[in-house]
This record gives structure tokens, C-alpha cells and sequence, in this order.
């Protein structure tokens, strides 16, 4: 399929059936611990990027045809899925034809705009980012576009928390030495109480990031972090458990995919697709191949698809 992916696993969602609404890299920020990689520009302006009837036959085929259990149905993108001018109809769609809760990552960048937070209103799940609370800290971990501003950004979380419909899981990863400090932890904290969020989720750098100065906050300082913040705040783990029996078998092709949308170690892909051994055999023809790159973050291997620019696949959270 073209726009549907998955499912992958999730650290905070179980098994999720990804929907790829974006050409790759299009978004209103360039993170630096993004794991797609450097961006060439941003945009703020909303569009039909992607043709909605093409995600819809796919969505229709997945959830009424595909034997394949999944959690939810998470609308991403290689960028942010919010610039997609039909994000809501798409929504309605899935809630209605899927059967599974419906979930959307976004940066949170357009929550002040009206027609993005109905949009939004109507989904089971949103999980907007939040990784910094002042002006000078946003530019320097998520180098937005200049038509974005932090204080917007606070504001339009806080009225979507209070129009919408399902739940809102807010995220905060940390980069050392970027937002960690005393200063930003707690203007974060005030933030947090303007939009209180059902829950508040902290992580790091766990994948390859765009530059190489991001670097993961260690454990001990995210569990300060979190008794700061307090006992709302959690730190998400590493996602653990197996597909039912019958998932399908492995397929090159598959892997390529999963590895075009996010970054996998080699314990991901055997927990996603079984214990077998043509994990190895396949990730060591690619890497031969030149077609995949091994990336070590912290000790852990991590393989993603080769491109002109070095950037990755999209990533389910």
C-alpha cells in the first residue's frame, strides 16, 4: 500500500496501523532530534498534499480485508499531518469504518488555528508534542517556521483540551543540554497546567537524530524531571511484545517499508514479525547492498533505508 503502513510497534500505543498523509519532510518545524533527518525548508500552509480518496480505499481495505490485528489507526506523517487541509474528514472516516480507537501525532504547531483543533476535536487520541515553553528554547530544539510562535501554540492546546472529544497525551522530549534545564522544566510545568492534558509523557533521544548533537537525557535526569513535574508525568518505555500467532511471514519488501517510515533496532522487526531467522539474513543482504544503514544510538543498532539526502523513514511514537 502507499499510504498505510504497519502495523509498528509503539511505545505508548500498543500495535499501531500507521497513515501516511505527507510527501517526506513536509512540515512547520525541523527538529534536530528528528528522526527523518535534516528538512530543506518549512511551511505552515495546508493542503490536500495526498488525495483523500486513494487513503480511504486503502483505509477501507485494511480494516474490512486485512486479517492482521493492530491497536489503533494513527495518522502521521513524513512531516505534520495537521497541514493536510482534509485531516478531518479522514478522521471521520476511520471512526466510523475502523472499528479501533483513532489516534493523531502532530507537533502541535497549527493548535491555534480553529479549523485544525476541529479537525482534531474528533479523534479518540491526540498526541501533540510539547518540548519547550519559551520562544528562545523552541527555535533551538524545534527550529519552527517563523509563522509559528510557542505562546500560540500553549494557547491552542489549551482550548483543544478543552473542545475536544477524546483524550490528549502531551509529550516533552528532552535533549540535553537543549531544554532540560531548571528554567525551561518549569515554564514547561506552568504550561502544562494551562492545558491540562489527560497525560503527560516524557521522553528522549532514542533514535538517530537529525544532528548529531542531540543527545538523550539520561534516565536519572528524566526522573528528576518527572518528580518536578509531578505525579501526572511518566516516562514511556520501550515498547515489548509479540504479533498473535499467524502473522504473516517475512517479506524484504515488508521490512523495506517499515524502515522507510521510522528507524527499527533488529530486536523491533523480530518482536514485530516473530522470532525468525530471516530477520538477520535480510537486514545483512540489505546492508551489503547498500540499500540500508546500521546507526548506533546509545549502544543500540539501529537500521534505516539509504537515501540521496540521508534521511529516514517516519516514525509512530
Amino acid at each position: 500500500m502507499k499510504y498505510i503502513f504497519g502495523p509498528v510497534p509503539s511505545r505508548r500505543l500498543g500495535l499501531s496501523l500507521g497513515v501516511d498523509l505527507l510527501p517526506p519532510k513536509t512540515c512547520n518545524m525541523d527538529c534536530i532530534y528528528c528522526e527523518l533527518g535534516r528538512g530543506c525548508g518549512t511551511i505552515c500552509r495546508q493542503g490536500e498534499y495526498t488525495p483523500v480518496d486513494e487513503i480511504k480505499e486503502e483505509i477501507r481495505q485494511v480494516c474490512l480485508e486485512d486479517p492482521r490485528g493492530f491497536d489503533c489507526l494513527t495518522f502521521t506523517a513524513s512531516g505534520e499531518p495537521t497541514l493536510h487541509s482534509r485531516l478531518g474528514e479522514l478522521i471521520e472516516f476511520s471512526r466510523h469504518i475502523c472499528g479501533k480507537p483513532v489516534v493523531v501525532l502532530t507537533n502541535a504547531g497549527l493548535s491555534i488555528v480553529k479549523e485544525v483543533r476541529h479537525s482534531l476535536a474528533s479523534a479518540d487520541f491526540v498526541l501533540p508534542s510539547l518540548d519547550a515553553a519559551t520562544q528562545q528554547v523552541f527555535r533551538r530544539i524545534n527550529r519552527p517556521d517563523p509563522c509559528l510562535s510557542i505562546e500560540e501554540i500553549i494557547e491552542g492546546l489549551q482550548r483543544l483540551k478543552q473542545e475536544m472529544r477524546g483524550q490528549m497525551w502531551l509529550e516533552i522530549l528532552f535533549v540535553k543540554g537543549i531544554n532540560d534545564s531548571e528554567a525551561e522544566v518549569m515554564a514547561l510545568k506552568r504550561a502544562i497546567s494551562r492545558i491540562q492534558p489527560d497525560r503527560v509523557q516524557l521522553n528522549t533521544v532514542v533514535r538517530p537524530p537529525a544532528e548529531e548533537f542531540a543527545k538523550p537525557v539520561p534516565r536519572s535526569r528524566l526522573e528528576q524531571i518527572q518528580g518536578e513535574l509531578g505525579a501526572g508525568a511518566e516516562i514511556i518505555v520501550d515498547f515489548s511484545r509479540k504479533l498473535k500467532e499467524g502473522s504473516p511471514l517475512i517479506l524484504e519488501s515488508e521490512i523495506l517499508d517499515l524502515l522507510k517510515r521510522r528507524p527499527l533496532s533488529c530486536k523491533d522487526i523480530k518482536e514485530l514479525f516473530g522470532e525468525v531467522e530471516k530477520v538477520d539474513e535480510i537486514l545483512s543482504r540489505l546492508l551489503e547492498n547498500g540499500i540500508i544503514d546500521r546507526k548506533e544510538v546509545d549502544s543500540d543498532a539501529f537500521y534505516c533505508t539509504t537515501s540521496q539526502d540521508g534521511s529516514v523513514g517516519e516514525g509512530v511514537s
